[in-house]
């Protein structure tokens, strides 16, 4: 009965230690990145009627490893007519493709990487036509270099030269 005590015992405290270290396993080394985007709008370019667009993909890692970025893909879409388009279950459909889904990370570097506890924006800049008076902006990115599910954020920012375009570089009120 005492060997039967001991082992039990022992096959308890192991099943504890067995399950912080999976614990600590599965929380530590995973990749945990918050994402999110902003668009800032400059006065018309000099021979160009529009405005400069600049999108920038924002990373905040919040976990313990360093996460690359091998695959950033961003697209932009503009919404020019009033009142705009819908679907049927009422989504506003901004049909006029202002930049195709592309990779934004250069083939020279190969990849961002984000460390632990940082925050890194990485921007993109484009060309806005004058009538464009919606933004919509998606990004997205895989955790695997190969990954199917990627981790994705949408937003839609106004252009108006009013509201959204600035001249000093002054983060814009959308």
């Amino acid at each position: 009965k005492v060997y039967f005590d001991v082992a039990s015992s022992l096959a308890s405290v192991l099943a504890l230690i067995g399950a912080g270290l999976w614990f600590l396993y599965t929380t530590q080394f995973k990749p945990r990145i918050q994402f999110d985007l902003d668009c800032r709008f400059f006065a018309p370019v000099p021979g160009h009627d529009g405005l400069l667009a600049e999108v920038n993909a924002v990373f905040e890692n919040k976990g313990f490893v360093e996460h690359r970025l091998y695959d950033l893909t961003l697209s932009v879409h503009g919404l020019q007519e009033s009142p705009p388009p819908t679907t049927r279950t009422g989504e506003v459909q901004f049909a006029r493709r202002l930049l195709r889904q592309i990779s934004i990370v250069p083939e020279k570097y190969g990849f961002y990487f984000v460390r632990p506890g940082v925050r890194q924006v990485i921007t993109h800049s484009i060309l806005l036509p004058p009538d464009v008076t919606l933004l919509r902006v998606t990004a997205g990115f895989n955790y695997t270099r190969n990954g199917a599910y990627p981790h994705t954020a949408r937003r839609v920012f106004s252009v108006s030269p009013t509201h959204g375009a600035v001249s000093s570089g002054a983060p814009s009120p959308s």
